[in-house]
């Protein structure tokens, strides 16, 4: 094996050997040439994520300093998150002459993540406190939901710019239009007692449409829309604060690549997330329960039950990354990420007073009235991070002949 090849596989040995040690809202950022037609073969894209999400947006688009603000105080939600996704780019039925299947190139992509969560500040010490209280069904939160992520799978077809016959001459033209379906599964840890988790308790299913283009000699442009419908959440976070339904999503991206000098791309990425509404059914507990009132001594309060909906989330992003190919199959980038603008999911939560405190609603003696009536942040995926991020990515080749050999596309 030549020295090359060495170097290649010891750098791949030791990113995939961090993935069992490794770490939201934030938006996955944007792969170079991700919707690119590349040489049929296996690809690994992996990532490293840092996000210290220790400030987000309310639901009027204000940047507050923390990830929680309606819990007083400071709170803080870092994460560390490795991603690892393999992708095959394959013709299918190339001999059998099937419409559509047969005249063009296709993926198949199985991605999956390790992530370490943890909370920090005020929400942290408000659950400490809590967890000898049976009322608030709250335990300790230290690095709780840390673990491995949900399991994501993705099939797609390039609508346009994949010929089946011109992958193997390096002839295909410099623009193509993919369409995927994908679906996440639950399959990542998950502890309904803290705010933050490796996985997400609920399934996913996504389709997306992507457009690459290259627009002059080292130029990358990749576009796309993306829709996400989730499905109930029968065990929602944090005494339900999470939605117990996250509305659906609409994503669109763009980014602009650049060649600077052989082997080395500089880019520029804008993203931009549209939420619906959240609803969250019968929250059992807030951080900032408003006192008792309207009862004679001895009383006390809990939510009201019901279902209570947010406005919805957003977020509005770009960032800078630069990618190098340090080998013909292996490519390595760095990027930050900064939000512009966001919405995160906030409620009304209504209180009932009763008295005497702890008594059963209905049962003889125990009166109820109507209390007063807090703004709570919605956790979880309602919330929108001010944060930067930084990503450290890899993509590695494990197929042959060269998988970026596309019209103005050399490196």
């Amino acid at each position: 094996m030549s020295r090359t090849g060495i170097f290649e596989r010891r750098a791949v040995q030791a990113l995939l050997a961090l993935l069992p040690l490794a770490a939201g809202a934030a938006e996955p950022t944007p792969q170079f040439g991700r919707y690119m037609p590349l040489y049929p073969g296996l690809y690994l894209d992996a990532g490293y994520v840092l996000d210290e999400a220790d400030s987000s947006y309310d639901q009027g688009g204000e940047k507050q300093d923390s990830a929680a603000p309606q819990a007083g105080g400071q709170t803080a939600f870092p994460e560390r998150r490795l991603h690892a996704s393999l992708t095959w780019h394959l013709p299918l039925f190339e001999t059998e002459g099937l419409p559509f299947f047969s005249s063009r190139t296709h993926l198949l992509r199985v991605t999956l993540n390790q992530a370490s969560v943890r909370t920090e500040g005020r929400l942290s010490d408000f659950a400490a406190d809590s967890s000898d209280d049976a009322s608030t069904d709250a335990d300790d939160l230290h690095n709780n939901g840390s673990g491995v992520g949900d399991l994501g799978f993705e099939f797609g077809s390039f609508l346009l710019g994949s010929p089946s016959s011109g992958w193997r001459s390096g002839e295909r033209p410099p623009y193509a239009l993919l369409a995927t379906v994908g679906v996440r599964l639950p399959f990542g840890r998950y502890d309904r007692d803290a705010p933050v988790n490796a996985g997400s308790n609920t399934a996913t299913v996504q389709l997306q449409l992507g457009g690459h283009w290259q627009p002059w000699k080292g130029a990358v442009v990749d576009a796309g829309y993306t829709w996400r419908h989730y499905f109930d959440n029968e065990e929602p976070a944090f005494g339900a604060l999470a939605p117990a339904r996250q509305g659906r999503d609409q994503v669109i991206d763009l980014s602009l690549a650049q060649r600077l000098v052989s082997g080395l791309y500089a880019s520029l990425y804008g993203l931009d997330r549209r939420g619906g509404r959240n609803s969250y059914l019968n929250p059992r507990f807030s951080p900032n329960p408003p006192p008792p009132g309207g009862v004679l001594g001895g009383g006390d309060n809990f939510p009201t039950p019901g279902t209570y909906q947010d406005e919805g989330t957003a977020l509005r992003e770009m960032g800078l990354g630069l990618h190098w190919f340090v080998t013909q199959r292996f490519l390595l980038g760095l990027q930050y990420s900064h939000p512009l603008a966001g919405e995160s999911g906030q409620f009304l939560l209504p209180y009932t007073d009763r008295s005497p405190a702890g008594c059963t609603p209905g049962g003889l003696g125990c009166t109820l009235s109507e209390g007063e009536t807090v703004l709570v942040d919605g956790l979880g995926p309602a919330r929108t991070y001010a944060s930067d991020r930084w990503t450290l990515s890899l993509r590695y080749n494990f197929g042959q002949g060269d998988p970026y050999a596309c019209a103005g596309c050399k490196r």
